[in-house]
């Protein structure tokens, strides 16, 4: 146990270090209109890839009900960090 103890205390300063640095990501204002804007257009041109790439490959077009709803999540999380939006789960 005091092996423990001793790594601990050896790693104490650098993980308050690294806590120190690290600066939490701006939340988007969802009430901007220039967001609101992104958000729509980026849900559109999300639809549309979403679907290109579920009906182009097997595996997705197989389990269409339950894949068409993650690759949409997925390109419009990707449009929005495409656009400087911080993505968030």
């Amino acid at each position: 146990m005091s092996r423990l103890l001793l790594r601990l205390l050896r790693i104490a300063p650098l993980l308050a270090v690294a806590a120190c640095g690290y600066s939490p990501p701006n939340a988007a204002d969802a009430a901007r209109p220039a967001y609101r804007s992104d958000l729509a257009a980026c849900q559109d041109s999300g639809d549309k890839e979403a679907h290109h790439l579920v009906m182009n490959r097997g595996g997705y077009f197989l389990t269409y009900p339950i894949s068409i709803f993650v690759v949409e999540h997925n390109q419009v999380r990707k449009c929005m960090v495409g656009k400087g939006y911080v993505a968030s789960r």
